[in-house]
């Protein structure tokens, strides 16, 4: 009987690997779709969406409602202004952690004084919660862009479904070109979110940036409960849907892109542009 069940839970894995096999063409996006009264919808299927390919329709050839795994870039500012929330932070983000799937990875970074990034890359909870209590010290000022830059950098070799988070208080005083780094998440289809604590707020170039990437934001007041917002992402998360399809030009070029649901007074949260791949 047990072997039976191995056999049945090996033909469903191999069924399922098989539906997500891509050519190296298809471009794969993960939309997040919202109802009116603010709660995300789970309930759509394919013919539901529409893809919008620098103007012209796009066909969808790969679909998927099943939660997908996530590797992602968890970023904190631990600027001086962050020294009185530090633990707030921590306490929130080791709920983070929790939330996430066996399935998921996560690198925990933090910026301030230095940009560091822990070099494990993993799902075990244990050694992400040791990150997040012995590695975070504050100090120093916020250069929020050299940090979204270099954790995409950290996430440059893996494939999938690529999130960096930033939770931030303050001004950026990066070095980093703001263009050079939007042009980086762009072309590698990296999935930014934010979460921005009472302070100066989120800057307007960022929330462009974060909806171009088809990601989101959260913006804090004081008495705002931020393990609320993680579990927000968290719950975001877990319900985009995959949605694959190969640009009708292959010139390796920006395009523009929109991902449109059927329905009526519903919000489509995906990247608005892409680099086609390209062939010679």
């Amino acid at each position: 009987m047990f072997r039976a069940l191995v056999l049945v839970a090996l033909a469903s894995l191999a069924a399922q690997q098989a539906t997500f096999r891509t050519s190296v063409h298809t471009v794969v996006v993960y939309p997040l779709v919202v109802g009116a009264d603010g709660h995300i919808v789970t309930n759509l299927d394919q013919g539901d969406f529409t893809i919008v390919d620098n103007g012209a329709p796009a066909e969808i050839s790969v679909f998927s409602t099943a939660t997908q795994p996530v590797t992602a870039a968890l970023m904190l500012d631990t600027s001086a202004s962050m020294e009185d929330r530090l633990v707030r932070v921590r306490d929130a983000a080791l709920g983070f952690v929790n939330a996430i799937s066996p399935a998921d990875r996560l690198r925990v970074g933090s910026f301030g004084s230095e940009i560091a990034l822990s070099p494990m890359l993993t799902g075990d909870k244990t050694i992400l919660a040791r990150v997040l209590r012995e590695e975070l010290w504050p100090g120093g000022s916020t250069p929020l862009w050299n940090a979204l830059d270099a954790g995409m950098r950290s996430l440059a070799g893996e494939t999938g479904r690529r999130t960096i988070v930033v939770v931030t208080d303050g001004v950026d005083t990066s070095s980093a070109s703001q263009a050079a780094v939007a042009t980086r998440a762009v072309g590698g289809l990296f999935m930014i979110y934010a979460i921005g604590l009472e302070g100066k707020g989120l800057s307007p170039k960022l929330i462009d940036l974060i909806g171009q990437t088809g990601g989101g934001h959260f913006d804090l007041r004081r008495d705002d409960n931020l393990a609320s917002a993680f579990a927000r992402l968290a719950e975001e998360l877990r319900h985009q849907y995959l949605v694959g399809f190969t640009p009708a030009m292959l010139d390796g070029k920006p395009h523009t892109l929109e991902v449109r649901v059927r329905r009526p007074g519903m919000r489509v949260q995906a990247p608005r542009q892409f680099v086609a791949p390209l062939v010679k």
